[in-house]
């Protein structure tokens, strides 16, 4: 993933886009906002960008609570269906990272 002042986009492993988006807001290391439109498929790429808020807050105990929320989904409807299974897997993945400090594999 690179975020750059002008957006945001995501790439498989061989460098071709595969979501791309604006950037909202960045508050490291609080919060993220930005846009989501997926690029690898025809369908979803012709869609409305929808937008990814990632909130990051501070509790007791040395622990952190992340907050995801997709919205901006009415004009994307192609990219809500894609999306509903997604983000588990990639919450998972992020988890494993931060727990153990190790990518999840394929």
């Amino acid at each position: 993933m690179t975020i750059t002042p002008d957006g945001f986009r995501g790439k498989d492993g061989e460098g071709n886009d595969l979501v791309v988006g604006e950037l909202f807001e960045l508050d490291p290391p609080r919060r993220l906002v930005h846009g989501w439109r997926a690029v690898y498929d025809p369908e979803t790429a012709a869609e409305e960008e929808s937008r990814v808020t990632w909130e990051i807050e501070a509790q007791d105990g040395g622990v952190c609570r992340l907050t995801v929320v997709h919205d901006r989904l009415d004009a994307a409807p192609k990219t809500a269906l894609s999306v509903a299974g997604g983000w588990s897997y990639v919450l998972s993945g992020l988890k494993t990272l931060l727990e153990t400090g190790r990518p999840l594999t394929d």
